[in-house]
């Protein structure tokens, strides 16, 4: 039993550790394109 609780445990670990994985990787894409497209702008202005 006391196998069984290790298991679980290294395995909510794992999945916990892959959500934060994945929502750093989404909200640093989302930081990059923001950037990227604010400099676009800057650009943008001026070539006016």
């Amino acid at each position: 039993m006391n196998a069984l609780i290790w298991m679980t445990l290294i395995l909510a670990a794992m999945i916990g550790a892959l959500l934060f994985t994945t929502i750093g990787a989404l909200l640093f894409a989302l930081l990059l394109g923001n950037v990227s497209d604010r400099l676009a702008r800057t650009d943008e202005d001026h070539r006016d």
